[in-house]
């Protein structure tokens, strides 16, 4: 990963030779490490991103779902926002299935809490702009500072886009005050317990329990069929894991009464704020008064810190599979296998002479799944087909390429530091 990557060296520099040491090579490198290649060099290249400046962000947002209401006609008449056809749940879809961007709904795949062999789709609260639901709530000085630079974070992101200030006040304002109202309704952090968050239903049961929002829609949206083909007949008989029912249904509350332009700035809001630092220096430096305030930040990062962090978050199995090629040596892989050997045969040392809580059904149970657990078919391994498989190159040959960075990257969530 990135952060052992940086941690490699001293200043973190070594990470840029594991991209920019030996020019891409068809012949040598494989079709995944020439795609972060190319990213990276592009990402590396100021020059055209500073004349590129916000063309590639406007282009996106003269197309629906993301024509961005407080811009009106100011970027075109192509990117006039049309309350008639605005759909919350195309919206929310694409944030998630092509941005990588969970805004009020965060779905993903992961282990079943109570059978950890099968995987199942999930269903939770997603993050807000700023860090801390705390942030909207309090009305400490320190709270309510960070709120002021916020809204004036986004009128001024706004009016560089090209709106009118007047405009960008009236309606970032109305953004604000839906998200302290989300804020109020999420899950905090103590509350968030196992069993709480354990409600196992099938997507026709989520549907009656929640009936205003498609949600056997927006899950087949998000799912990326061409990646997982075997997910494409799912039905409302699928079972999720839904880990935060009252926050939907006070989510879907709120958003029922709400004016549909707020819901479309905010959603678009979500999609630009998480691509700002990808644009021009003139975005950076405004984000960077805003991080002051917020974080105490007081310089940019070095460009090519920035374009690692952006490479292992788009292709991250490309970086850990050039990591292992470049710096896992066949000594150290020994060493690795003799070290976790060491802590599966202390696992069994504490399971048979220490444990007094299990019972012997689920110590034998224990004692097969880590006698099974084979530590030499990962330790220091890279799987070229899985890497290859994993980001369906036809599907990110217009995406990945010298030419078209400047579209590629806003594809890419890349969180700002």
């Amino acid at each position: 990963t990135n952060a052992m990557i940086k941690a490699s060296a001293e200043t973190g520099k070594q990470a840029v030779p594991t991209f920019s040491d030996k020019p891409i090579s068809k012949r040598r490198d494989s079709e995944a490490v020439q795609k972060a290649k190319t990213l990276y060099a592009s990402c590396m290249n100021e020059n055209k991103i500073e004349k590129a400046d916000v063309k590639p962000l406007l282009s996106i947002l003269r197309h629906s779902p993301f024509r961005w209401p407080v811009l009106e006609s100011n970027i075109g008449p192509e990117g006039l926002w049309s309350e008639r056809r605005f759909s919350l749940v195309q919206t929310l879809a694409t944030l998630r299935g092509q941005y990588s961007n969970s805004v009020f709904i965060r779905l993903y795949v992961a282990a079943d809490d109570k059978i950890s062999n099968r995987y199942i789709l999930k269903l939770d609260q997603a993050s807000l702009s700023l860090a801390s639901r705390e942030d909207y709530l309090e009305n400490t000085t320190e709270a309510k500072s960070y709120r002021d630079a916020f809204l004036q974070f986004m009128v001024d992101t706004a009016v560089l886009l090209g709106a009118n200030t007047s405009r960008a006040e009236s309606d970032m304002k109305s953004v604000l005050r839906l998200e302290v109202k989300i804020a109020e309704i999420m899950i905090p952090y103590e509350n968030r317990t196992s069993e709480v968050m354990y409600n196992k239903m099938n997507i026709s049961e989520l549907s009656a329990m929640i009936p205003q929002f498609d949600w056997l829609g927006y899950i087949k949206k998000v799912i990326d069929t061409r990646l997982y083909p075997e997910l494409k007949d799912i039905g409302p008989s699928e079972n999720v894991i839904v880990r935060v029912p009252q926050y939907f249904k006070d989510l879907f509350r709120i958003l029922e009464n709400e004016r549909k332009k707020t819901l479309a700035n905010y959603l678009v809001w979500r999609m630009v704020y998480s691509r700002l630092f990808n644009l021009s220096r003139r975005f950076q430096y405004r984000w960077l008064e805003f991080s002051r305030v917020i974080h105490g930040t007081t310089t940019l990062l070095p460009q090519w810190d920035k374009c690692v962090d952006l490479v292992e978050n788009a292709l991250p199995y490309v970086v850990g599979k050039m990591f292992v090629n470049a710096h896992f040596q066949e000594d150290k892989k020994e060493m690795m296998e003799e070290l976790t050997e060491g802590i599966r045969w202390a696992f069994i040392d504490m399971l048979e002479k220490e444990n007094d809580w299990m019972d012997s059904e689920t110590k034998k149970k224990a004692y097969e799944k880590v006698t099974n657990i084979n530590t030499s078919k990962f330790v220091g391994k890279s799987d070229e087909k899985a890497v290859e498989t994993f980001y369906h190159w036809k599907v990110l040959n217009s995406l990945y390429s010298s030419s078209t960075f400047h579209t590629a990257v806003l594809f890419t969530d890349v969180q700002m530091k």
